[in-house]
């Protein structure tokens, strides 16, 4: 069984970007305007750090799960 790696990514509203982060994958950290472009951004740079931290690379696509977060505050709602 291969190891999957978890990247987190998280609406910065400091920046207006969203930032990509890893516990798993030791050095990533990237940022991108949307999501899409994050993801492509992961894509390209996990693989060469799992390589330099972790030795491990043949189907990195198949091991990297990609956890997006994000928040909401609902003004004038309440709870049922």
């Amino acid at each position: 069984m291969k190891k999957k790696f978890l990247v987190t990514a998280q609406w910065d509203d400091e920046v207006a970007m969203w930032v990509a982060t890893s516990d798993d994958i030791p050095g990533l950290v990237t940022e991108a305007k949307s999501i899409d472009e994050l993801v492509r951004r992961v894509k390209a740079v996990a693989p060469e750090l799992i390589e330099d931290n972790l030795r491990e690379r043949d189907g990195l696509d198949d091991l990297i799960d990609l956890c997006v977060q994000s928040s909401f505050s609902l003004h004038g709602a309440s709870a049922h």
